[in-house]
């Protein structure tokens, strides 16, 4: 994400959109391992409580993370006992981690670019009900629509229907 907004700053286009699916941090290796084994303990608890029973690996993972995400992993678990993964802010994990690359790259003077994150979870808002035959057509026209200006490179424009 990084290197994207890097290139569209290069390009004058200091703007745009990530979205970002609610699951994802769970289909990354490192975050699996980290939840599988926070999952096997008693939720919530504090973090002096967890890190002992952590693996090395994981304990050193969890500790690199921003203290927002630790918070949230020491939450109390859904009825089934396991991580409640919309409970996770992974826009603000994900805008936080380039914010700092593009710090660290702008301190080595190879981006000259702004970076400002705005970010909003749309999990609960888009569960409230089911949707009707128009918000699945005007949901699917959108979607074609984008996919078609992804795939010819057209970005900086919005999809509309």
């Amino acid at each position: 994400v990084a290197d994207l907004v890097a290139r569209r700053a290069e390009a004058g286009k200091n703007f745009g959109t990530v979205l970002v699916a609610e699951g994802l941090l769970a289909g990354l290796p490192e975050f699996r391992n980290l939840i599988s084994e926070l999952n096997a303990l008693p939720m919530p608890s504090p973090a002096q409580e967890v890190l002992p029973q952590l693996t090395q690996w994981s304990r050193a993972f969890f500790e690199s993370l921003p203290d927002f995400i630790q918070d949230e992993l020491l939450l109390e678990r859904q009825s089934n006992a396991s991580l409640q993964l919309a409970q996770l802010e992974t826009e603000r994990l994900l805008a936080a981690l380039v914010s700092e690359e593009l710090q660290r790259r702008k301190s080595q003077d190879t981006f000259k670019g702004t970076f400002s994150s705005v970010c909003q979870f749309l999990g609960y808002q888009v569960r409230c009900s089911v949707p009707s035959n128009f918000d699945s057509d005007y949901a699917y026209a959108l979607g074609a629509t984008s996919v078609v200006l992804a795939a010819a490179g057209m970005s900086g424009y919005m999809a509309v229907a």
